[in-house]
């Protein structure tokens, strides 16, 4: 790989988005799926602008839902769905680059990292943990959000590195505002400013000059969310979910996971069998990778402060929000789709410091050609929901959930002897779980209407 110009943007799109389309092109014929029902298909609010606009006061996250309403009245189709995601994903790679290479050139060693930004940003338009966010059309809250979100960061960076104000104190607040309006859990972004600053030298008493309307914001988000009936309730019910130290000890396992399923793509679920935790009984050794990981940043910050950077900013997006709000989903893969890419600049700079040009690009070449094999196998998982709940239940057998899932998507397809059994497994699973029931009287419904056994 040889390392662009930076005043070669155009190289750069180009690259990214032949990254992008080796990556995602067979995604664009998949259906809607799961949750897409209930939040697009079956959603009125966004079926049209005067629907989408009468429910402003009660609704959640009005900007996501703006942007369904949008591919939903332009009339394309699940495929127009997917395209948005996609130039969504498109330009999170390019804003990747642009931090990443703002990052290196805060480094003592930046004319060894010439080549990291590029390499950075392609190991994010490929990634297959970003699957989730890109293929999965709902998992475009998480990618729409890191839009505004990482748009703020780099509006910051541009402010502090031009002595701009029009950038700081304008551009920077109001597309945070924009990013919580899509999803609550931009509510980090302060402090991500607080790392950036302290990953590129700065000092944490100074830095606060310059970020005051990021933290009024702030402030007053959270002021919103209190006040407002549809959020309150759902922190209510969030609160109640667990004791604090179960939630602790639950997204610290979560935390392991998810660092697993980043490193080690192989086993990539929508929906995984994680435990909910009341103790550290069960977490131990997600417990010990922790705390090893935040020596491990502590001892870098200063040598390698890109590793130190890296590791702060994944615990700040995985795990302090989700203590004390913990989700009914444990852990899901789209989560790594903000928290990870320092994590895949700090192992750009390692390579491009460790190896020769050579290396480095055949390196780059050979970890670029799984990457993008590994996303185009997982996106043939999307191809049905049958086909995506098979994948589930073969990597989540005691889910009760995945289980009635995918019968379901069996009853959809008018097989309703395989959505017995699965719903039947699911029950025996989980006794409670109303839902695999109500389905069970609905496969043996179609199949006493097509002449076939009953139930006993």
């Amino acid at each position: 790989m040889r390392a662009l110009r930076p005043e070669s943007r155009a190289g750069v799109l180009m690259w990214l988005a032949l990254a992008v389309c080796a990556g995602y092109a067979n995604v664009l014929g998949t259906p809607f799926q799961f949750d897409d029902y209930n939040v697009i298909v079956n959603e009125e609010q966004v079926h049209s602008w005067a629907n989408w606009f009468a429910a402003l006061d009660s609704g959640i996250r009005p900007l996501l839902k703006f942007s369904y309403t949008l591919n939903w009245t332009l009339g394309t189709g699940v495929a127009g769905f997917h395209v948005t995601n996609l130039l969504i994903h498109l330009a999170n790679a390019y804003l990747v680059y642009c931090l990443a290479q703002a990052f290196t050139q805060q480094q003592w060693l930046r004319d060894s990292l010439r080549p990291v930004p590029l390499f950075t940003a392609l190991l994010f338009a490929v990634h297959p943990v970003h699957t989730e966010a890109v293929s999965y059309i709902c998992g475009r809250s998480a990618s729409l959000m890191a839009l505004f979100y990482l748009a703020a960061l780099l509006s910051y960076v541009i402010g502090r590195s031009r002595d701009n104000r029009f950038y700081i104190y304008v551009a920077t607040p109001l597309l945070f505002v924009l990013a919580l309006a899509v999803k609550e859990t931009a509510m980090t972004f302060p402090l991500a400013l607080l790392l950036w600053e302290l990953g590129c030298g700065g000092r944490w008493n100074t830095a606060f000059k310059p970020q005051w309307p990021v933290w009024a914001v702030s402030g007053i988000a959270v002021l919103f969310f209190i006040f407002s009936n549809s959020y309150f309730a759902q922190m209510q019910r969030s609160a109640e979910f667990n004791s604090l130290t179960g939630n602790l000890a639950t997204h610290l396992y979560g935390f392991a996971w998810l660092l697993r399923q980043w490193a080690l793509p192989l086993w990539l679920n929508i929906d995984p069998d994680l435990p909910l935790l009341t103790n550290f009984t069960g977490a131990l050794w997600p417990l010990m990778l922790f705390l090893a990981l935040f020596a491990l940043m502590l001892a870098c910050w200063r040598r390698r402060p890109w590793l130190g950077f890296a590791l702060a900013w994944a615990m700040l997006q995985l795990i302090p929000l989700y203590l004390f709000l913990p989700r009914l989903d444990i852990a899901n893969e789209r989560q790594m789709y903000l928290a990870g890419w320092p994590l895949l600049l700090a192992l750009s700079i390692e390579l491009a410091l460790w190896l020769n040009d050579r290396a480095f690009r055949l390196i780059a070449a050979a970890v670029l050609l799984t990457l993008v094999s590994l996303t185009v196998l997982r996106n043939q998982v999307y191809a049905s929901e049958i086909s995506l709940w098979q994948d589930t239940v073969q990597k989540s057998p005691h889910k009760a959930r995945a289980h009635n899932n995918l019968g379901h998507a069996y009853l959809l397809a008018q097989r309703p002897q395989d959505a017995r059994s699965e719903f039947s497994t699911a029950l025996q699973l989980d006794p409670r779980l109303f839902q695999a029931r109500h389905n069970l009287y609905r496969a043996d419904d179609e199949m006493e209407m097509a002449g076939g056994a009953l139930r006993p």
